[in-house]
């Protein structure tokens, strides 16, 4: 297995801890989507946000989150490490998994669950 490989399918089982309640929306060898889902009491549909994703690449793997987020509550759910290799969109590129982007990561999901289930996303 190659290194890029390992990485996405470490990022893709921190994300597969969130489901359920959360839900994936795609689920293959290059790609894992999360998302949050709400459904409000009369509603006849439920609304959705995204949790995160991740996709491989050959070279690489991206890790992406909601880029609706606001700058205020990105700077309370991720690390300076994660924000500093984060562009506009949400999304990091990683070619080498270290601890410290592993625990950062994992934080990060950790603290995107409990955000969402304080704005009663469920």
């Amino acid at each position: 297995m190659d290194s890029i490989s390992s990485v996405y399918k470490e990022i893709r089982q921190m994300f597969r801890s969130t489901v359920p309640p959360y839900v994936a929306t795609i689920n293959d060898d290059y790609h894992y989507e999360v998302w949050a889902v709400k459904q409000a009491e009369g509603e006849s549909h439920a609304s959705e946000e995204l949790l995160g994703y991740v996709a491989r690449h050959d070279d690489s793997v991206t890790v992406g989150f909601n880029n609706k987020l606001g700058e205020e509550v990105k700077r309370r759910l991720f690390s300076s490490l994660l924000l500093s290799k984060m562009n506009g969109h949400g999304r990091i590129c990683i070619h080498r998994m270290t601890r410290q982007v592993h625990a950062d990561l994992q934080s990060a999901i950790e603290n995107l669950m409990r955000y969402y289930t304080q704005m009663n996303w469920i």
